[in-house]
């Protein structure tokens, strides 16, 4: 009795991602991108594998020091157009213009599918890191 009583008080191990289901059966479902985006451009930030969903957890998009003052508008967009949301970003030289976001619950990119950061100023250049996890559909 006193051993099924430890059993059942023992801690379990610590989860840093949602557990179960929904994280992927790989053994480092983690992922993480940077770059940089100029003049109107788009970047990949992330594709999904036919099998499996990926989850945008956290975005972090500054203005280069090279680039003029204004405002730097940018978005997440599927690689079929689909808008999974619109930004801005404002820079001068006496404030900085970094946009950084924790996603709380994630952007999902569906399975097969590509997401791209779009930026729409033109003149403009910024640079990005980007990191979430791959999950299953």
């Amino acid at each position: 009795m006193a051993v099924g009583l430890g059993f059942s008080l023992a801690s379990s191990d610590e989860v840093g991602y949602p557990a179960g289901a929904a994280v992927s059966m790989g053994s480092n479902p983690v992922w993480s991108v940077g770059g940089q985006i100029g003049s109107g451009g788009s970047s990949t930030l992330v594709t999904a594998a036919s099998d499996q969903a990926a989850v945008v957890t956290d975005l972090l998009v500054q203005p280069d020091t090279t680039s003029t003052s204004g405002e730097a508008r940018f978005s997440l967009e599927l690689d079929d157009g689909t808008l999974m949301g619109q930004y801005r970003s404002w820079t001068s030289e006496s404030m900085g213009g970094t946009f950084e976001h924790t996603f709380d619950s994630g952007i999902k990119v569906p399975q097969g599918r590509s997401l791209y950061l779009k930026l729409y100023h033109r003149g403009y250049t910024v640079n990005y890191i980007a990191s979430g996890y791959y999950a299953q559909p």
